[in-house]
């Protein structure tokens, strides 16, 4: 199983969100399974005909031909509306193929600036990893009901991007939302013009495979928007308007937790061993490797995820490296890798009778009690500054934690249990 593959079935059974990432950082499987997807979407359509929702012409009709027109543009409805379309799309993905994740394709980066259109969209073949077969690529072109031929692109040169990217910079200086949405909506319309053919034009732009990866960034420049702004300055109306054809209202769509999902450029997942995992004479050292690529970054989290509560409270020192760092619980030394501390708030011991406090992973779905207290959780750190000191080897960081007790007392790190951990970074 790969460390995405990993980290995706912890999530689902975590019932957290799961991830959208970058195009340029899928593995070889995520971008192998996102074109299954497709694939199965246009089976559906060819299959059922085009009136039939589950498939990719019904759902590309939505946004444009045939009509009614549903899409919202040149309005403040802009941003949610597409928000509630493209996860519509994804969960379509999803009926193909479980777990596959929409990837956004940043535009405004260096990569596409210098190179244009990625790669996985620009390839007209590829090698399927679960068959071995090589076939037509399915993020290349669509059929389209509206022209009745593939999906056409005649994309202007690399470095107007450039000008996009500027324009998305103003957008995101914005204070209020009436501001920011027709600022996002410029650039956004400017893509479509740059990619040019099908996508140019509203009626047909939906059917051009590369439509989703495009709005799906749009949605994350909202979402990074959303992270410094807030939602207080949307209008009622916006909050009001339904989403149609479907049923969510512009409110909810404002959470993107609300869909399950959120944003990272990359992530790599490993799993944690307690029992086998390297520990010091002291036994309050616990250390493992995560798989980690060099890209560019602005912002790095630890995630640790399934972690169990406790009935002690406990400090946890996190170190990028060795954790070699002679300078005590309460002063850790960041020359000698320390990136953060974890801190685990005790919850006592257990009031009731025998087993009271047992967390059991079996409630049913519909049992609507509250889940139990004990659950474990997932929770994060910022490693931002650590993992820019710290020398990756081998695509892989090492990383140490460290426990104490509320005296400063090193701890046996089997008080501390958790099912893995992720590096999540931000570009």
């Amino acid at each position: 199983m790969s460390g995405a593959e990993s980290s995706a079935l912890v999530r689902s059974a975590n019932r957290n969100v799961r991830v959208r990432k970058s195009l340029y950082r899928l593995t070889d499987s995520e971008l192998n399974d996102l074109r299954n997807a497709f694939e199965g979407l246009y089976a559906v359509s060819a299959d059922g005909g085009n009136n039939d929702e589950r498939g990719y012409q019904w759902i590309a009709g939505v946004h444009g031909l045939p009509i009614p027109f549903y899409c919202q543009h040149g309005n403040l409805n802009f941003p949610t509306w597409h928000r509630a379309y493209i996860y519509e799309f994804e969960l379509r993905l999803q009926d193909q193929v479980a777990g596959v994740m929409l990837p956004y394709w940043d535009w405004t980066s260096a990569e596409a600036i210098a190179n244009g259109l990625p790669k996985a969209v620009t390839d007209q073949t590829y090698i399927d990893l679960k068959t071995g077969e090589t076939k037509p690529n399915p993020l290349y072109a669509a059929f389209s009901q509206v022209t009745g031929t593939m999906t056409q692109r005649s994309p202007s040169p690399s470095s107007a991007l450039e000008q996009l990217k500027l324009q998305v910079e103003l957008a995101l200086r914005q204070k209020t939302y009436d501001r920011f949405s027709p600022a996002l909506e410029n650039p956004h319309g400017g893509l479509h013009v740059w990619v040019g053919g099908d996508m140019a034009s509203v009626p047909t732009a939906a059917y051009d495979p590369i439509f989703w990866m495009h709005h799906c960034n749009v949605d994350r420049q909202w979402f990074e928007w959303q992270r410094q702004n807030g939602d207080s300055t949307v209008p009622q109306a916006q909050l009001d308007f339904v989403c149609a054809p479907f049923t969510y209202t512009g409110e909810q769509t404002l959470d993107t937790k609300f869909f399950g999902y959120t944003y990272v450029d990359a992530e790599a997942f490993v799993e944690i061993n307690q029992e086998t995992m390297p520990r010091t004479d002291t036994g309050n050292e616990l250390t493992f490797q995560i798989p980690f690529h060099t890209t560019p970054f602005k912002h790095a989290f630890l995630e640790l995820q399934g972690v169990a509560k406790t009935e002690d409270s406990y400090k946890v020192n996190i170190y990028l490296g060795d954790g070699s760092d002679s300078s005590g619980a309460d002063s850790p030394d960041p020359a000698a890798g320390f990136a953060s501390t974890l801190y685990l708030f005790g919850h006592g011991q257990c009031a009731g009778g025998k087993g009271h406090c047992q967390y059991a992973n079996h409630q049913q779905p519909f049992d609507r009690r509250p889940e139990s207290h004990l659950k474990p959780y997932n929770t994060y750190v910022d490693i931002t500054e650590a993992l820019k000191r710290y020398k990756v080897e081998d695509d892989k960081v090492r990383v140490t934690l460290k426990v104490y007790d509320c005296d400063a007392n090193a701890t046996h790190t089997r008080e501390v249990k958790m099912r893995g951990a992720s590096i999540v970074t931000h570009e």
